[in-house]
C-alpha cells in the first residue's frame, strides 16, 4: 500500500522552527546585537618611530584633527644614546658642531673624525662635535653604533626612524640636546656627514663678528632658478621665506633654547633648513638669516683648494675628505693650495 505524503507535517515543523527563531531574536536586548563580534582596534601611526601604538579601546578616540591643547611637536622621543657630560667641564665653548648622519654611514663619520672633526683639531679651536643619529631598527647596525659610541663618545641617538623625511627631527634633536647639555656654546653649527668644514677659518670669522641673535649660511633663494620668460628686474615670489641651506649653517648660542621652545608649538615640515632657519627663526624674531657665500648652498666643490677660504664644502665623500684635509694641512709638505 503506497505511503501518504508527509508534506503537511513538514510544513508544520518548519513553521514551528521559524516561530521559535523569531521569538528568540525579538526577545534579545538591543546591546546584545554586537556582543561576541570582534571590534576593529584603533591604531595611531607613530610615523616618526616606525611603529604603531594601540590605543585603549575603552577611551574615546578622536578620528580627525588633533588636540590643540597639546604641543604641536612635543619631540618626546626616547634618547637611545646620550653624551650628557660632553660639555660639563667647559666654562666657555666657542663652537659646537652637530653633524646629521645616517646609521650606516660609519666610514663618513670615521673620515670626519680623522680630519676636520678630530678631537685634537677641534680642541685647538675650542670646539666640540657630536653626530645626530636616529633608529635604523636593524639589530646588527645598532650593535655597531653602540660600540662606536663607546669608542669615540660623540654619538647622540633618538628613537625615531632614521630617514630623509625625518631630518627635521634630527635638527630639533640637536637644538634640544644643546639647550639642555651644552648651553654654554657660543655658536652652533649644523652640518651633514658629506660636508668638509674649515673650522679654523669659520671660527676666526665668528670670533671677529661676535654676533648675537643671529643665523647665517648660504641663503638658497640667492641661487634659486629663474624662469627664462621672467620679466627682467621683476622679483620672483619665493616658495618659502628666506632660509639657509641645511648643508651648513651657524646659529648664535643665545637662540638655541628659544628655537627649540618654538619648535614645540610649530608643526614640523620635512624640510629641515626651511623649518629651522625660516619658520622657527621668524617665531623668535631672528629672521631673515644673513647670507654668506662661503657656506655651500648644495653645489658640488670642483676644486679642493676652494675650501682653503670657504667655510663648508658639499658632496665630499670619505676618500676626498682625507685628500682635502692633507692639502689644507700639509705638515711641511708643499701644498698646491698654498703654493703662490
Amino acid at each position: 500500500m503506497p505511503r501518504k505524503p508527509r508534506l503537511p507535517a513538514l510544513l508544520a515543523y518548519l513553521f514551528l522552527v521559524s516561530l521559535g527563531l523569531l521569538l528568540y531574536v525579538s526577545g534579545r536586548e538591543p546591546h546584545e546585537e554586537s556582543e561576541g563580534v570582534a571590534q576593529p582596534q584603533s591604531w595611531v601611526p607613530e610615523a616618526a618611530e616606525g611603529a604603531k601604538a594601540k590605543e585603549d579601546p575603552n577611551k574615546s578616540v578622536k578620528k580627525r584633527g588633533r588636540n590643540k591643547e597639546l604641543p604641536a611637536n612635543p619631540h618626546d622621543y626616547h634618547m637611545m644614546i646620550n653624551k650628557a657630560n660632553l660639555c660639563t667641564n667647559d666654562q666657555k665653548l666657542w663652537l659646537l658642531v652637530v653633524v646629521s648622519s645616517s646609521v650606516p654611514n660609519f666610514l663618513r663619520r670615521r673620515a670626519i673624525r680623522d680630519t676636520w672633526g678630530g678631537a685634537a683639531a677641534l680642541a685647538a679651536s675650542n670646539a666640540k662635535m657630536v653626530f645626530l643619529l636616529a633608529n635604523s631598527y636593524d639589530a646588527n647596525l645598532q650593535k655597531q653604533v653602540v660600540e662606536e659610541s663607546r669608542t669615540y663618545g660623540d654619538i647622540l641617538q633618538e628613537d625615531f626612524v632614521d630617514s630623509y623625511m625625518n631630518l627635521t627631527l634630527k635638527s630639533v634633536m640637536g637644538l634640544k640636546w644643546t639647550s639642555i647639555y651644552c648651553p654654554q656654546a657660543q655658536y652652533f653649527l649644523k652640518t651633514d656627514d658629506d660636508i668638509f668644514v674649515n673650522v679654523p677659518v669659520l671660527l676666526t670669522y665668528l670670533q671677529e663678528s661676535a654676533k648675537t641673535r643671529w643665523i647665517t649660511g648660504c641663503i638658497k633663494q640667492k641661487k634659486a632658478f629663474r624662469p627664462v620668460n621672467a620679466v627682467p628686474g621683476m622679483p620672483m615670489p619665493p616658495a618659502h621665506p628666506p632660509f639657509v641651506a641645511g648643508a651648513g649653517y651657524v646659529i648664535s648660542g643665545d637662540l638655541i633654547k628659544e628655537l627649540y621652545e618654538a619648535s614645540l608649538v610649530t608643526r614640523p615640515i620635512p624640510v629641515e633648513d626651511v623649518y629651522i632657519t625660516a619658520h622657527l627663526a621668524r617665531k623668535v624674531n631672528a629672521h631673515p638669516p644673513i647670507h654668506d657665500a662661503r657656506f655651500t648652498c648644495g653645489e658640488r666643490v670642483t676644486d679642493d683648494c676652494d675650501l682653503a677660504q670657504g667655510f663648508t664644502g658639499h658632496h665630499i665623500g670619505p676618500e676626498r675628505m682625507y685628500r682635502v684635509w692633507e692639502k689644507l694641512n700639509p705638515n711641511g709638505i708643499t701644498s698646491p693650495c698654498f703654493d703662490f
